[in-house]
């Protein structure tokens, strides 16, 4: 048995990728895409042309809600995708597969994505490697391509992809609708984001947390109060700045008591910070702390 880890970045200098929706929704597709290109790229910067790879590519992509691969005599537009990877093979056999995805985005949504988007996937493989690259690039291809798939779905803004979203077992992908949720309508999902409180990654439930603390009702403090978990800093940290935008009695005596008896020296001003906040009436300003993409990795099991 294998084990492996991906993890989703965003990489700057290709493209902004934006998560707000557009005005109204748009139709969902699917679009038509084509691999232009599969490459390897090797560590001393050479560059290995890997067209052999084009079909198993395309295989692993398969057909999503809003992209397909076009078939070979596809007449219409042709949304242009490019796949490359970099392999990194450990003395114990392991290897470390870098892959990225670039796809075209279409006409209608580029007013809210710009012209490119993609996702990049690093996928760990332990144990002896020989024969698997192929596989490797596959199994990333597939999961980049779903990324990229979701990214449209919300730039179109359909309420039911999201929610869709919201349930699925992935929880980069739950990240993904959670950060829409967040910038543009908290309130008409808070009872969807609710559930997601218990959920086993603490990255989920500290972004569930801040998406409640924007839904503007203070029916959220109780379940925010019951599911808080002492033992995480980061989801601490996004409930004492939600309980100061929401207020109330409930959220004040939690603020209060933190603020009195937090041991952690940073949790403890951020606490007094919140507490200030909710007195006064002025709203907690969401964090300008730049994410972490290392706080994006989800682990699993492979045969």
């Amino acid at each position: 048995m294998a084990t492996f880890s991906t993890q989703l970045l965003r990489v700057l200098g290709v493209a902004s990728v934006g998560l707000f929706a557009c005005d109204s929704v748009q139709q969902a597709g699917p679009h038509a895409l084509r691999i232009e290109r599969v490459q390897q790229r090797l560590d001393d910067g050479a560059v290995i042309d890997e067209s052999r790879l084009k079909l198993t590519v395309s295989a692993a992509i398969g057909e999503h809600a809003g992209l397909r691969v076009a078939s070979p005599g596809h007449r219409g537009p042709v949304l242009g995708a490019e796949v490359w990877f970099q392999e990194q093979v450990a003395e114990d056999g392991g290897r470390e597969v870098y892959l990225q995805a670039q796809l075209e985005v279409p006409a209608e949504l580029r007013p809210v994505l710009g012209a490119v988007i993609h996702a990049t996937v690093i996928l760990e493989r332990d144990g002896a490697s020989d024969g698997l690259l192929d596989e490797d690039v596959a199994t990333a291809t597939a999961r980049s391509f779903a990324v990229l798939d979701t990214r449209l779905a919300l730039a179109r803004g359909d309420h039911e992809v999201v929610r869709g979203l919201l349930e699925v077992g992935d929880p980069e992908l739950v990240i993904l609708a959670l950060e829409w949720i967040r910038e543009n309508t908290p309130a008409e999902f808070a009872e969807d984001v609710v559930g997601l409180l218990a959920h086993r990654d603490e990255r989920v439930t500290a972004l569930a947390v801040e998406c409640l603390g924007y839904a503007a009702d203070e029916a959220m403090v109780g379940p925010i109060i019951r599911h808080a978990r002492p033992m995480s800093r980061t989801q601490t940290r996004e409930v004492y700045r939600a309980l100061a935008r929401l207020r109330g009695p409930e959220a004040l005596g939690y603020l209060r008591f933190a603020a009195a008896n937090e041991d952690d020296s940073l949790l403890r001003e951020e606490a007094e910070r919140s507490l200030r906040l909710a007195l006064t009436g002025i709203p907690a300003e969401p964090s300008m702390r730049p994410h972490d993409p290392t706080d994006r990795l989800a682990r699993g099991h492979r045969q």
